[in-house]
């Protein structure tokens, strides 16, 4: 499969994913909160999947109601002596891998640069451009295979914090965040990128703490995109591929955070954010893995405030 397939693959998941959730009533999540784990991740490494692969098998795994959100590759199977159930498909995960060109020649000298970095050592003598391009290998939920260990099928209780604690840890990251916030009566929520500040309403003007923490979220994204932060275009306008992609980048990002946190999290229901999407993915099959990527590097670098950066998804 080349890499436009795999583009359009991915995409297509995700504008399933979109679709779902106009049929349902924009009732449904980014992730579910209701069983035991949030996160996906590979039970053999534990690690946790990130940016579009998060979106992409929580999906999965809620379409196809699988109990646990573990995965693994077929080679770990393999190794396990693992055996797949009869009619079990594979997910995708998706990853960017490059190639090195020589500027001169234009042929490729990636074996070379490759050996000169697996040796840590720099390849900035060599005159050559660096390409990346998408690749993807296959995982299977742990569901799907029998003969593992044990332990990779139990299920134990999810771990919740008290309302208390919960509140105070999120409460933590707003007092430590480098970004000013004003709380009014009178503000609509919205960050002001030529002042760098988030606006927000008193928070008793939201019928809950998680309406507060979602919308709070969501403009806080957009307030990475500063240039003295993640430094993203914020200029773009209702209607644009620019305006569209970081609403997408903020409302992903949202979604990380709040899932991170244990706090529910629905997508949007605000239809014109949703359709405007939906047309630039089917017209850009680029677009969804590069806001899911950009949302990953907003929701880590705002979890850094929290001072609980072990649990930051990592790469």
């Amino acid at each position: 499969m080349n890499t436009n397939d795999i583009y359009e693959k991915i995409t297509n998941l995700i504008i399933e994913l979109l679709e779902n959730h106009i049929e349902s009533d924009y009732t449904q999540s980014w992730f579910e909160l209701s069983t035991n784990e949030v996160f996906a991740k590979n039970i053999v490494s534990n690690h946790i999947y990130n940016g579009i692969n998060q979106l992409l098998l929580s999906f999965i795994k809620r379409q196809n109601q699988y109990s646990l959100n573990r995965w693994l590759t077929f080679k770990q199977i393999e190794a396990l002596s693992g055996k797949i159930k009869k009619g079990s498909k594979a997910a995708p995960v998706v990853y960017v891998s490059h190639i090195y060109i020589d500027n001169m020649t234009g042929k490729s000298r990636t074996k070379e640069v490759e050996e000169l970095i697996k040796h840590n050592l720099s390849y900035n003598h060599l005159d050559v451009k660096k390409i990346g391009y998408l690749k993807y290998y296959n995982c299977f939920n742990v569901t799907c295979v029998e003969n593992l260990p044990e332990s990779f099928y139990k299920i134990e209780e999810i771990e919740k914090l008290s309302e208390f604690e919960n509140d105070e840890r999120i409460e933590q990251l707003i007092n430590n965040l480098d970004v000013k916030i004003d709380f009014s009566a009178e503000n609509p929520a919205s960050y002001v990128p030529s002042l760098d500040i988030i606006r927000m309403p008193l928070k008793k003007q939201f019928k809950d703490k998680e309406s507060f923490y979602n919308v709070f979220f969501h403009e806080c994204g957009h307030s990475t995109g500063h240039e003295s932060r993640l430094n993203r275009n914020l200029k773009g306008k209702f209607g644009d591929k620019f305006y569209a992609f970081e609403e997408l980048i903020a409302e992903i990002n949202t979604a990380f955070i709040c899932a991170f946190f244990g706090i529910e999290n629905k997508i949007t229901d605000n239809v014109q954010y949703i359709n405007n999407w939906l047309q630039v993915m089917k017209n850009d099959t680029h677009f969804v893995i590069q806001a899911a990527s950009e949302a990953q590097k907003a929701s880590d670098y705002i979890l850094q405030f929290a001072k609980v950066q072990e649990f930051i998804m990592e790469e």
